[in-house]
């Protein structure tokens, strides 16, 4: 005779049996009078299985606002390709923080870096080095004054209606120097540097507060540039109407600027 084979509702059924001994284990207690064991069956509840911890990925944020460096420190050079060479031994010859590197206008090549005092150093002279006569400028500025620092990254402070005072440059580097010896050297805020692009290759610096603190400021920034040749213009404005005020704080840029109809115009 041949075996009879089960019917699919028993092998559910004997699929369950198997599922819920695997639940269960026997031990062995002791009774509560004669302390002989007996096999008592218990269910063992199921751990639940841990999912396995998930690699964790960098952080997409940017640079915080406030997150400063210490040290920066920009060469300026007239060759794209010494530009990019000089970047690269920088990088290579110290552990910097940060770098941002690329062409402005007049064909010059930027490399700008920040980091810890000694590292920026370090990787500054090796940039020198490799650049030789392709350097036009460089500044290194050991302990940035935070105006500085956080406009070189793009960060413009409000324009008001007192004195203005415009320290325009023929170099990025003598920008640089001046506006961080100005602004420590007088209660002044720094509007905007501008720094090379749709300039022709200039910079400039805007500082803005009471008369005597902008004249200050001017006349420091003016003896700190990084030579006579490279300074072009300077100038100071005592009481900034607020209409040019407002311009001002809009965009120093012509093709952003808001064309404002004035109230005594015709």
């Amino acid at each position: 005779m041949s075996e009879k084979k089960p019917t699919p509702g028993e092998l559910r059924r004997q699929k369950a049996a198997r599922e819920k001994t695997v639940e269960s284990e026997i031990v062995e207690k002791p009774t509560s009078n004669t302390g002989e064991l007996t096999k008592v069956i218990e269910k063992v509840e199921p751990q639940p299985i841990k999912p396995d911890p998930q690699p964790r990925k960098p952080d997409p944020r940017p640079m915080k606002p406030g997150q400063r460096y210490p040290a920066i420190a920009l060469i300026e050079y007239s060759s794209v390709t010494t530009g990019i060479l000089c970047g690269d031994a920088m990088i290579k010859q110290a552990p910097i923080a940060v770098i941002k590197s690329g062409t402005v206008h007049n064909g010059k090549y930027l490399v700008l870096i920040g980091g810890s005092v000694g590292a920026v150093e370090e990787a500054y002279s090796k940039g020198l080095q490799v650049g030789g006569t392709q350097v036009v400028d460089s500044v290194i500025l050991p302990v940035v004054h935070e105006q500085v620092h956080d406009s070189i990254l793009g960060q413009r402070r409000k324009c008001e209606p007192r004195a203005l005072g415009i320290c325009e440059t023929f170099t990025v580097a003598a920008t640089l120097r001046s506006a961080d010896a100005g602004v420590k050297g007088a209660q002044v805020n720094i509007v905007e540097i501008r720094l090379a692009d749709d300039i022709g290759g200039k910079a400039f610096t805007i500082f803005n507060g009471d008369l005597y603190e902008v004249e200050a400021a001017v006349n420091i920034a003016r003896e700190a540039c990084t030579s006579s040749e490279n300074w072009l213009r300077d100038t100071i404005i005592p009481n900034l109407h607020p209409e040019m005020a407002a311009q001002v704080d809009a965009t120093t840029y012509f093709g952003k600027a808001n064309l404002d109809k004035l109230a005594e115009g015709e």
